[in-house]
């Protein structure tokens, strides 16, 4: 007995010399490998237990980081903490740490494999995990670890009948083994780095558990929503928002699953829909509310909404490629930028690509916010902008988070597409259930717009002369090139132009002028691609829209009349340029169904259901998973679904281009002596540039109207024309730029 407790303690102590980290900058202890993986494994079972994985999770925590344990790796560790101390660069030779702990998951379950093998580099197409495993059985370094493996993992990994339970109850199909497998990984990612940060830097870890509890953020919310119902005035639009309100506090206490949210625009969709999602993630012990909206154009203006009512900014995360921090010491902001690694915040308000590409990654920085997504309140805002060509895999991973994995979806538009049911062309998500008792009584009872169809094509000076006939008017059409066109037609120097071609903070800047000049009373003629469709709060009396799919009409209608105040209604006249262009593809497939729709006298865009059949007529014309995510997801090849799943499918480089010159050139100045491009300066830079494609980049780069600001930096100047209406313009270099 005597000899078995020595052997026992011999084993400790041995474990106890193997680390996992170097010490930190400004300390002395090692992380010790043993309480590492500990940690981890802890970490992960909480995260993976209230989603029923709890003992997988645990498996890879313990195993994820085993292969430390040889001689070679040890060894490592030291050279880099001895370099560190002597200010030399730490050395990079290629060590594997991961097929070791791989290999004996393999022992308990496969599904444990891909996971372990991509926790640093990403996860791999399961065709690869075999020849990987194959040639690390010869390393000598892994044989090493493996044979310290019982020595170093801390308690017993979990039996292989534990691990098989719950693989069987999550995933009795290929595409369910899918999404467990990228919540396993995203647990362990995400335990992994934070135990990590735990060593490293302690404040930065105190730091994260310094956020709002969803409690206290219902509270906020509700006495600001009392104060605003107390203080608004008898009108029919604010009783139909008041009756909006509170369908969505009756439907809260329903059991999760998914839900719809059909509101006219102006009915008070997005405080209603934050009201449904905060008291129902209460009543059920959902773990937060997460707010996708399609544009970066309206997301700041929704996150500063719930940040002016909430009053506490750490209740309010806002994730996307656009966001600029204030001052990236400052304690919020530093709370902001470690949140946004995963998540763990009580309200998340993203983009959809952030979302959704997230869920479809294979990489540990976009993988570690998944496991939080799974039992939370996701709230899909103007969810008919979902792209059609992805529309398979995304709703079959929305589907599988609500009936496995305990998640609410809320489909929140005024067009709700047909997303329910199965059928031969779509496999849906599970019955909605309408929040809404009768949406369409207030569709009706909204009715601020009355709808022209023009029978004949219109010439651009026709439509021309129909913009001047109001002194307020916005026409939307369906390309820039067509934009531009009826601009130079309109021959109005006071007119403001709205695209792409202009960078955020200028377009921001149009839409400022035009709230301005439209309260005021004064004239406001408003040019515009589809860019202001979805979100933009503006009230035009009179809206010209070039024929496109139904849902785009509807939404541009939405800038016309939204307060209602106008007594016989807005007028929104729909037409076909005679010489107009039309994007491809679903676009233009959803403009022919819907100039057939409209061709038809009886077709009310007043009623909700007229889009519900639209979309079931546009779902049969169009691939609905054009790139075979499916098929590659059932492969559980995570690399391709990586790499094919891009909501922007287009192939763009941005460029700063000179709207603000003096803030333009503080930040190239400001990269320039640094030598690289920081990540406050990447967000810096969104606000001042613009998207053109790679092939007009490549010519444009040739032809000297582009440069680098640093070079290999990835920061590129445009150095063309930049007009204060238009935008982007390549027809002539500024002299200016060019001066040295």
């Amino acid at each position: 007995m005597y000899a078995s407790v020595h052997s026992v303690e011999r084993r400790t102590a041995v474990a106890d010399l193997f680390v996992a980290h170097t010490p930190p900058p400004d300390g002395t202890h090692w992380h010790s490998l043993k309480d590492h993986l500990a940690a981890t494994a802890e970490l992960a079972q909480r995260f993976a237990k209230p989603l029923g994985f709890g003992e997988l999770a645990r498996a890879a925590g313990l195993l994820h980081d085993i292969g430390k344990c040889s001689d070679e790796f040890q060894q490592y560790l030291r050279d880099c903490h001895r370099a560190a101390h002597q200010g030399v660069p730490a050395p990079r030779p290629r060590l594997d740490h991961k097929s070791a702990g791989a290999l004996m998951a393999a022992e308990v379950c496969e599904m444990v494999v891909p996971v372990l093998l991509g926790h640093h580099g990403g996860m791999l197409n399961l065709a690869d995990v075999g020849p990987r495993l194959d040639t690390a059985v010869d390393s000598t370094a892994v044989r090493e670890a493996l044979e310290r493996a019982k020595m170093v993992v801390p308690g017993p990994v979990p039996s292989a009948e534990a691990l098989a339970g719950e693989v069987l109850a999550l995933a009795p199909t290929e595409l369910d083994a899918d999404l467990l497998i990228r919540l396993l990984y995203s647990c362990l990612v995400d335990s992994d780095a934070l135990d990590t940060e735990r060593h490293f830097s302690p404040a930065a870890a105190d730091l994260r558990d310094d956020s709002v509890a969803l409690s206290a953020v219902w509270e906020a919310f509700e006495r600001d929503q009392r104060q605003l119902m107390e203080g608004s005035p008898d009108t029919l639009v604010n009783r139909v928002r008041r009756e909006v309100y509170e369908n969505c506090l009756a439907a809260a206490e329903l059991p999760p699953g998914v839900f719809r949210l059909t509101v006219p625009t102006g009915g008070g969709k997005t405080r209603s829909a934050f009201a449904f999602a905060v008291r129902h993630a209460l009543q059920h012990g959902l773990q937060r509310v997460i707010y996708a909206i399609p544009y970066t154009s309206i997301i700041e203006q929704t996150a500063d909404v719930f940040r002016n009512i909430l009053g506490d900014p750490r209740a309010v995360l806002e994730h996307h490629s656009a966001v600029e921090p204030d001052d990236p010491e400052e304690e919020t902001e530093r709370w902001r930028g470690l949140a946004c690694e995963n998540w763990d915040a009580p309200l998340v308000v993203t983009t959809t690509v952030q979302l959704f590409e997230s869920l479809f990654a294979a990489r540990p920085h976009r993988c570690r916010k998944v496991h939080h997504v799974a039992r939370s309140v996701i709230i899909l805002d103007e969810v008919q902008t979902l792209p059609l060509p992805l529309l398979s895999p995304i709703l079959d991973i929305l589907r599988s988070l609500v009936t496995r994995y305990g998640t609410t979806v809320v489909l929140c538009t005024a067009t709700q597409p047909a997303l329910e049911g199965n059928s031969r062309y779509l496999q849906g998500l599970p019955e909605a259930r309408e929040i809404i008792r009768e949406p369409s009584r207030h569709f009706r009872e909204l009715r601020r717009v009355n709808y022209r169809m023009e029978p004949e094509p219109w010439t651009w000076e026709q439509t021309a002369t129909a913009m001047r006939q109001s002194p307020q008017c916005l026409a939307v059409l369906n390309t820039k090139k067509d934009s531009l066109r009826l601009l130079e037609t309109l021959e109005d120097p006071d007119a403001l132009y709205l695209s792409t071609l202009l960078c955020p903070a200028h377009r921001r800047r149009v839409l400022e002028q035009v709230r301005e000049r439209l309260k005021a009373g004064l004239p406001c003629r408003l040019v515009s691609t589809q860019v202001i469709e979805a979100g933009v709060d503006v009230d035009f009396p009179r809206g010209l829209r070039a024929e496109g799919p139904l849902d785009r009409i509807a939404q541009a209608a939405g800038r016309v009349n939204r307060e209602g105040l106008l007594p016989g209604g807005g007028e929104v006249i729909v037409f076909r340029p005679a010489e107009g262009g039309m994007p491809l593809g679903p676009y233009k497939t959803a403009t022919a169904h819907a100039v057939q729709m409209l061709s038809d006298l009886a077709t009310d865009l007043h009623d909700p259901e007229v889009f519900a059949a639209y979309f079931r007529r546009l779902f049969q014309d169009v691939d609905l998973d054009r790139h075979q995510i499916q098929h590659e997801r059932k492969k559980l090849r995570f690399a391709n679904v990586a790499s094919k799943f891009r909501l922007i499918d287009k192939d763009t480089v941005a460029v700063l281009v000179p709207y603000d010159r003096q803030a333009v050139e503080a930040l190239v100045t400001s990269v320039q002596r640094a030598g690289f491009v920081s990540r406050a300066a990447w967000r810096e830079a969104q606000q001042h540039s613009v998207a053109i494609y790679r092939h007009e980049f490549q010519k444009w780069l040739a032809d000297g109207l582009i440069c680098e600001v640093v070079p290999g930096s990835g920061l590129y100047r445009w150095l063309g024309s930049y007009h204060p209406v238009c935008g982007l313009s390549s027809e002539a270099l500024d002299p200016a730029d060019l001066m040295a």
